[in-house]
């Protein structure tokens, strides 16, 4: 048993995530300003990740303990090979500390060492990584893994998924088809051979072997029903794959049924993360196929997991509470509507500033939503508001040009 313990306390993590969200938004501004579309997209991706990680406190940080947890033993089992020293930076770093690098970089030193001891402290390393949102990083590592060690599993399926996440869709194709190969040669049909064969339809399909693809969720989802019932989470999960592949496919009308078949048994799992993935998308697509009172409930539970984290996505919540307010409006409920429309006023103004050119566009939703219910006093002021604050935008934007730093052109 190890004489060191991970530490890693709820705050500690959270507000990493804080820090790191704040850097990487600083850096894709950056990276837009200076057109550097490519950097953007990478930058933007950690953002996104952050962001889930935030919203999900709870699954997030139950998952990077698990990671050090992990490390702590590989480091553990290596503690002879690396002497007291490193084992014990490695370990410090690991468990007390709020940065894993220190302890991926001595793992790292095991890596040059080959065969299966050098896989499994790439492995480690690379978990380490992907925690701390290093993502170029820990694909290194996975792929160094299951370069000194084909044969194991959770190497092929860790490289896979990080693939996929960085929009690597060829490439975890490949892997997740040699992890099928691999788990065939058990002759044996299992729930992980299964879920594997799902994984690598869905690879399939973002790479665009659709026939490829819908042969490999026939065989998944059949052995899956068999196994493990049709109301198992992962025939939810492999529902709301075919609802996502349908809809990428412009196929609207055929992605609505796989993901009311993906939110009926999601439902019952008690995964926020994926409920709100299954609410986010059947009720935006409601919206595009114009069912709209359909939408509404589906968004409004949305913003109720949104707005329970710990460490809510403020954005995100504007963006539902402007859908709510649209679909209400659409629907002539026209109270509700500018319920949820002042909602996302008050966060927009939290979150931008009051005199952000946000602000003035839900000015603007207000007063037409007013003009409807023919309240002329509220229409006069909400567009003489938004007014003023466009009017402050370009003032500043024409002092910037003024001043060389600017070309006097009002961005909303």
């Amino acid at each position: 048993m190890s004489k060191h313990t991970v530490a890693l306390s709820p705050k500690t993590y959270t507000q990493r995530l804080v820090n790191q969200k704040k850097k990487f938004l600083q850096a894709v501004t950056a990276a837009m300003e200076n057109q550097e579309e490519s950097k953007r997209e990478r930058l933007q991706l950690v953002v996104v990740s952050l962001t889930e990680a935030l919203t999900f406190i709870k699954q997030g940080y139950q998952h990077e303990v698990s990671c050090r947890k992990g490390a702590l033993t590989a480091l553990d089992k290596m503690q002879k090979m690396l002497g007291e020293t490193l084992y014990n930076r490695a370990a410090t770093s690991v468990c007390t500390k709020d940065s894993t690098l220190e302890a991926e970089q001595v793992l790292d030193k095991v890596i040059g060492k080959g065969g299966k001891g050098g896989a499994f402290a790439a492995f480690h390393s690379g978990r380490l990584a992907e925690c701390r949102m290093d993502f170029p990083r820990a694909m290194v590592r996975f792929d160094k893994a299951v370069e000194l060690d084909k044969g194991n599993p959770h190497y092929l399926r860790a490289a896979g998924l990080l693939a996929r996440k960085m929009y690597q869709h060829k490439k975890a194709l490949m892997r997740f088809m040699a992890l099928e190969k691999l788990l065939v040669r058990q002759k044996k049909d299992s729930v992980e051979l299964a879920v594997t064969r799902r994984e690598v339809a869905y690879s399939a399909a973002l790479f665009g072997q659709h026939k490829q693809a819908d042969a490999y969720y026939k065989k998944a989802m059949a052995s899956l029903e068999k196994l493990v019932g049709k109301d198992h989470l992962e025939m939810g999960i492999s529902w709301y794959q075919i609802g996502l592949l349908n809809e990428s496919q412009g196929k609207y009308e055929e992605a609505e049924e796989p993901y009311k078949k993906a939110l009926t048994i999601i439902k019952k799992s008690g995964d926020p993360i994926l409920l709100a993935d299954v609410l986010d998308k059947l009720a935006r697509l409601h919206m595009e196929l114009e069912g709209e009172a359909d939408a509404i409930p589906l968004f409004e539970q949305l913003l109720k997991i949104k707005k329970n984290s710990p460490a809510p996505d403020l954005a995100g919540i504007i963006i539902i509470c402007n859908n709510v307010g649209e679909a209400y409006r659409i629907c002539g409920k026209y109270d509700e509507s500018e319920k949820y429309y002042k909602q996302a006023l008050a966060v927009t103004q939290k979150l931008r500033g009051k005199d952000h050119p946000a602000v003035g566009s839900i000015y603007q939703e207000l007063a037409k939503l007013c003009e409807r219910q023919r309240k002329m006093d509220d229409v006069k002021k909400y567009n003489e508001m938004a007014a003023a604050i466009f009017q402050r935008v370009l003032e500043e934007q024409e002092a910037a040009a003024g001043d060389g730093d600017g070309d006097g052109r009002l961005t909303l």
